[in-house]
């Protein structure tokens, strides 16, 4: 996946970068939490250092949601085909809220 803007990029998140897990609901195949993730996501290129920076830090977190899938190897592509285009969507909307 391509993008222009540092606070659309899809990365894993440590679990121990996660804070106040809670549970939200149930529904298909997974558990949907909430949770704090104390780095926060990117927010702009730093071209003197050549890195990204995020926007976490004393005190700032973000607020982001869990899904947690139950019978992983029973994923079939269809579940992998609707989280793509779930990606693709935020990805060229970044305001929409799937």
């Amino acid at each position: 996946m391509k993008t222009l803007e540092p606070n659309v990029i899809i990365e894993w998140i440590p679990y121990n970068n996660l804070k106040n897990i809670k549970y939200l609901t149930k529904g298909g195949y997974s558990e949907i939490y909430t949770a704090e993730w104390t780095d926060g996501n990117f927010i702009e290129w730093d071209s003197t250092q050549q890195q990204l920076k995020r926007i976490g830090g004393p005190g700032l977190v973000q607020n982001v949601v869990l899904k947690r899938l139950e019978n992983v190897e029973s994923a079939n592509k269809r579940w992998f085909e609707e989280a793509n285009s779930h990606l693709n969507i935020c990805n060229r909307w970044s305001d929409a809220i799937v």
